[in-house]
């Protein structure tokens, strides 16, 4: 049996500003909840030099974290060599435990290693219960869709499954091999510029792209954050509440950590204007 305790989260990081704010914000306030798992992105903690070291910093002040490893969102035939780089790490630094999947690609590679936990993301789609079920044995918990509404949801979180509801981030609205900046003003991973572009639509909206220059992919935000401060409660106790930063900076994440690890999200309003329930209420067509 999976035992959630009351509103306890889990923080997934995808840049070293997010990891130093991370570290930062712990180092010099208290925290109401406890940050039960810590995910962080493969690319970013594998490239970046002295981020383990952080890690390690960060793991005095969360000492019940669990820490795992977050794959890219696609994975092709030509990332083989990428994923033994990922699995040594793992094997070589014994504070990571396992990783976070969320395409079949990541999960067929890692499933045949033993030892390892492995997490579905979000984007596994782990529907309804048969999904579940099929899943179970090579997954030791999930992630809930982003697409189901509040309804759809009951009875995924009613499994004996450990599961985890984001209750910030932006959501991707696309997964793109078709590079943005490759098709306007060139490659970026072979000119070293590697700056953040953006889609305009005919209303003046701004979409953020993530550029994943590694794997040769784009990922399409929406314009503003999923957040659901205002409704914490409804699955504080049946699953862990993830954070789940993506294109924040450091000052920004630390904003958000402060809101939603100090109890602030029930008394105060939130420390940005703009957000989205995502689709609590009205699901998916």
């Amino acid at each position: 049996m999976v035992n959630k305790n009351p509103r306890t989260f889990r923080i997934s990081l995808r840049s070293r500003e997010q990891l130093e704010a991370l570290l930062e914000f712990t180092k010099s306030r208290h925290l109401d909840f406890e940050v039960t798992r810590i995910y962080l992105f493969s690319d970013f903690i594998m490239e970046s030099r002295n981020s383990l070291a952080l890690c390690e910093e960060l793991k005095k002040f969360l000492p019940n974290a669990e820490w795992i490893l977050s794959l890219p969102e696609i994975l092709r035939e030509g990332d083989e060599a990428y994923l033994g780089r990922v699995k040594n790490y793992l094997l070589q630094n014994k504070l990571f435990s396992g990783v976070l999947v969320g395409n079949l690609e990541g999960l067929g590679y890692f499933s045949e290693l033993s030892g390892l936990k492995i997490y579905g993301d979000h984007s596994l789609y782990l529907w309804n219960s048969g999904a579940v079920e099929a899943f179970h044995a090579k997954l030791n918990g999930g992630c809930i869709p982003l697409e189901l509404r509040a309804q759809e949801q009951k009875s995924l979180l009613s499994l004996d499954f450990d599961w985890d509801k984001i209750v910030y981030g932006r959501i991707p609205m696309m997964v793109t091999a078709n590079c943005l900046a490759k098709t306007t003003e060139g490659c970026q991973k072979s000119s070293g510029k590697r700056e953040s572009v953006s889609l305009i639509d005919r209303m003046g909206k701004h979409f953020p792209v993530l550029l994943n220059c590694e794997h040769c992919y784009n990922v399409i935000y929406n314009t503003v954050s999923l957040s659901l401060h205002g409704e914490l409660w409804k699955y504080e106790d049946k699953a862990s509440l993830r954070l789940q930063m993506t294109m924040e900076g450091k000052e920004e994440a630390i904003r958000i950590f402060t809101y939603f690890l100090t109890n602030h999200a029930d008394e105060q309003k939130p420390p940005f204007q703009d957000y989205t329930t995502g689709h609590e209420k009205r699901g998916v067509e």
